[in-house]
């Protein structure tokens, strides 16, 4: 990854688009822009209706967990905003600490949603005056995005306006409330905060469309979650008020030509290198821009064509290693799962024949403009496709899943229980999105429990975590994967730091899985590093990890066993690791003559504290391996 594409504190992370550039847009694209004008409703509008279809509003009451809605209504009626606090803000600029000033504005925007859907299923204008102080309280902020993306505090300061991830989907918001609550909101309300939403964020985005400067914020162009979640959010609440069709058909336009940039970002084979985390936050915010733009342009313009869009939607399916366990591959967390919200969307308008998902669990939904989506009738729910006869609709996943454009392979068991071993294998290169230095990397599940692997995260960002110091960070390092350390260096970034898959072996009993690692690292004395995976499904699974090296002349060799278990040497070349559930034991074999010694650490960086168990040849060899062997116990 370039040094300059690291700077997320400015700049998201970003690839060169694939398609055309096509700044300035709109002189470039007028003729579009009056084909979609064509399309476009006389009126703005949003998901479903105003408050005025008591019918509509009375269906969601049901739909939807309405007792805890209307007592978080309540008691935001019955409690003063919280304070807007610049010194919150400013944390981030002046110490790099993210979460306090996140915090301070997710407390004051948190409570709009339950007031206005409150509201709506209330229908008694008790909550109005509250939803109209919070409006205007909402939108005097003195900056609609994250402090971590206004470092030169040029938004803070009002030098200029940008839009982020956060102001994106505040924008929507806002549209969407205008639209529910129609004129519940008095009109000098109403026209202060479309004023707002134009000076804030429509102004900056058709600036930058009409002539490609002044713009800092290039999502248009990023293959990343910000491209979906920023066009979702703009281009929503510029259909949901403003009153210009032409005007709304600029936004339309721009989305439609410059989201083919959100499916440019998956492999062909429909990986996410992002991680599934920010899979499930930016495919959920490119379904709000599909349905959005299917509903107001009355199905001229829909972003589910293309059969990568399938692969694309059955990545959180393919992804799953065991028993709803996943890889924490890229910025994830240990223990997240695929949103069923989008396996039930996907699987009604894509006919991916999952029975699992055919119906939507709603009443956890939370108000939001997503939720609104998906309670009011919707491509989805108005879709019905035929369930697959296949051992993938009745539920049973395939004894492997081979991501074979991203190097990233998944393994089970013929018959997985709540014992079994399954494991993930990542290849892939160190210019993924959200990229941790990890290539050779793999995650051990046991039952439904990581024993060791990829130890996921961060938890929260650091701001140094997206400057050229990126890497110092241990647990983004290669440093902290399970992967070698040869001669004292560690795996660079970088696209050209890459695996190259050299074997497969598959069977129906074991899969083997060989890379040549000597391409992800940057040291002169290496000659070649390879790293053979075998997994065997027989018992409860095992998985072997074998690396051998060749330098070019004597130097050092070190691999590591990464776990957030508790762990013990049991004597005889063996390691116990002593998950919360499972256990597993793990064999160690080396070339050395002299052995190896254990190197542990701690290591605890914006997320769970775990253990690398370093494992390094007592003596420096020109060439040489270490196995380690685990076991599910």
């Amino acid at each position: 990854m370039n040094k300059c594409l690291l700077i997320f504190c400015l700049l998201p992370f970003a690839l060169v688009a694939q398609i055309p550039k096509s700044i300035p847009f709109e002189e470039k694209n007028q003729q579009r822009i009056n084909e979609i004008a064509g399309y476009l409703e006389e009126k703005p509008a949003g998901f479903g209706v105003s408050y005025h279809n008591r019918s509509e509003w009375e269906k969601i009451k049901d739909k939807i967990d309405y007792p805890s809605i209307l007592q978080k209504a309540e008691e935001v009626l019955n409690t003063e905003m919280p304070a807007w606090d610049d010194e919150l803000y400013l944390e981030f600029s002046r110490n790099g600490v993210r979460p306090p000033g996140e915090k301070m504005l997710n407390a004051r925007k948190s409570r709009l949603a339950p007031l206005v859907w409150a509201e709506c299923i209330e229908n008694k204008g008790r909550f109005v005056p509250k939803i109209e102080s919070t409006l205007k309280d909402l939108i005097s902020h003195r900056s609609w995005i994250l402090p971590a993306h206004d470092a030169s505090l040029d938004v803070f300061y009002g030098k200029k306006h940008e839009v982020d991830l956060v102001a994106a989907a505040f924008v929507h918001e806002l549209a969407e409330t205008l639209y529910f609550l129609d004129d519940k909101i008095s009109e000098p309300v109403r026209q202060e905060v479309i004023d707002s939403m134009y000076t804030r964020a429509f102004n900056p985005v058709k600036d930058a469309l009409q002539t490609g400067q002044g713009y800092t914020f290039n999502w248009f162009n990023n293959t990343n979650n910000w491209n979906a979640v920023c066009l979702a959010g703009v281009t929503s609440a510029a259909v949901g008020v403003i009153k210009d069709r032409k005007e709304r058909a600029l936004f339309v336009a721009a989305a439609e030509y410059y989201s083919q940039n959100s499916v440019l970002g998956y492999a062909d084979d429909g990986y996410c290198t992002e991680g599934l985390g920010y899979f499930n936050y930016g495919f959920q915010h490119y379904i709000i821009l599909r349905e959005q733009l299917y509903q107001r342009t009355k199905g001229a313009i829909d972003l589910f064509k293309g059969e990568k869009m399938k692969k694309i939607a059955m990545y959180g399916i393919n992804f799953e290693i065991i028993n709803g366990a996943y890889p924490a591959f890229a910025d994830c967390r240990i223990g997240v799962t695929v949103s069923p919200q989008i396996l039930w969307y996907c699987n009604h308008n894509l006919g991916l024949g999952l029975p699992a998902y055919d119906h939507l669990d709603s009443q956890k939904l939370l108000p939001s403009v997503f939720t609104a989506m998906l309670l009011f009738p919707n491509t989805a729910s108005q879709n019905s496709t035929p369930v697959e006869s296949s051992a993938k609709a009745e539920g049973k996943q395939p004894i492997r899943t081979f991501f074979d454009k991203a190097g990233v392979l998944i393994c089970r068991p013929e018959n997985p229980t709540a014992q079994s071993m399954g494991v993930a294998l990542k290849g892939g290169n160190n210019d993924e999105h959200h990229n941790h230095n990890d290539v050779g990397s793999y995650s051990l599940i046991i039952g439904d429990e990581t024993l060791a692997g990829d130890p996921g995260g961060p938890y929260h960002y650091a701001g140094a975590m997206w400057t050229e110091k990126r890497y110092t960070f241990k647990s983004i390092s290669s440093f902290g994967h399970p992967v070698a350390v040869i001669d004292q260096t560690l795996q660079k970034a970088g696209k050209e730091f890459r695996a190259e898959i050299i074997g497969t072996n598959f069977t129906s009993t074991r899969d083997e899985y060989t890379l040549d690692l000597t391409k992800a690292y940057d040291c002169p004395n290496l000659k070649s590093y390879t790293r053979k995976f075998v997994y065997d499904r027989n018992g409860k699974g095992s998985l072997l990890v074998e690396d051998h090296f060749e330098l070019n002349k004597a130097g050092s060799f070190e691999s590591a066993v990464i776990t957030l278990a508790d762990w013990q040497e049991i004597g005889d070349n063996k390691i116990k690791l002593s998950g919360k559930q499972h256990t597993a034991h793990i064999k160690i074999e080396v070339s050395s003559p002299k052995g190896y010694t254990i190197i542990p650490e701690k290591i605890q960086e914006n997320g769970p504290e775990f253990s690398r168990i370093g494992i390094r040849l007592n003596e420096k060899s020109k060439e040489g391996y270490i196995r380690t062997f685990f076991e599910a116990e």
